[in-house]
């Protein structure tokens, strides 16, 4: 394999990497804050609980596309040379 061959397939992989990172984000977002809305619809006494709940759940979710972004510009950058 040439060496440009190489680092295309780095690139795409980063792609693949932050692309398939932020829909999983958006659909976990998604996820989380319907059950919020599902559980203050259900008991809307409980929304201060609930809305705490759900803020660690969403932050949560974010962890894990920001953990990508490293992991994709520590790849970018060292197109494979660790």
């Amino acid at each position: 394999m040439t060496v440009n061959l190489i680092h295309a397939l780095f690139d795409i992989a980063v792609a693949l990497l932050l692309g398939l990172a932020a829909v999983g984000s958006g659909i976990g977002d998604g996820l989380v804050m319907s059950k919020y809305v599902e559980g203050v619809s259900r008991q809307p006494e409980a929304r201060g609980s609930i809305f705490a709940s759900a803020l660690l759940g969403v932050a949560l979710v974010e962890a894990f596309p920001v953990i990508a972004l490293a992991f994709g510009i520590i790849m970018l950058f060292t197109k494979g040379s660790l």
